[in-house]
């Protein structure tokens, strides 16, 4: 295979799996790194034209197009949405305060192992006003099934199941 093509493929997986990681290390915004992702994926795209074009990049072999193609957007979005199908979204997130701990409870509409809902709640082992908050398991995780029927419920004290 052309060590060019080789080498954009390099270069252009090293910059998405770039973005996508400073994205997940970064949650509050990743929106503006999905952003990037975008305008990453478009300018890509048009350079891959240029080269294809001024034949700076010129695939001649079967393993030549696939790797062209390899480099192309459709890979990543595609990785992306299997990706995404196996994550959990949170439907709900509610954080507040209560002597001079936080508290968060999140929700998920669609629990993997029941297929209904999870209710989970968080307790900071900080105490408000902590630059980052650092949280651990607290109080009772309720799981519901498709229908609203509470399926069981998970006990949690520190972090730790309590029978």
């Amino acid at each position: 295979m052309s060590k060019r093509i080789i080498l954009f493929n390099v270069i252009y997986y090293a910059i998405i799996i770039g973005l996508i990681k400073l994205g997940q290390d970064n949650p509050s915004s990743s929106l503006g790194y999905g952003y990037f992702i975008i305008m990453f994926w478009v300018i890509a795209a048009v350079l891959l034209v240029f080269f294809l074009i001024k034949r700076i990049i010129y695939p001649k072999t079967i393993f030549e197009k696939i790797g062209v193609f390899t480099a192309t957007p459709l890979i990543s979005i595609i990785v992306f949405m299997i990706i995404m199908s196996f994550k959990e979204n949170v439907s709900s997130e509610w954080i507040f305060n209560k002597n001079g701990k936080r508290y968060k409870v999140l929700t998920f509409d669609k629990d993997k192992s029941t297929g209904g809902k999870r209710i989970e709640y968080y307790r900071s082992i900080d105490r408000i006003g902590t630059k980052e908050d650092i949280w651990i398991k607290d109080s009772t995780w309720v799981y519901l099934s498709k229908t609203g029927d509470t399926i069981k419920n998970v006990k949690y004290k520190d972090n730790i199941e309590v029978k």
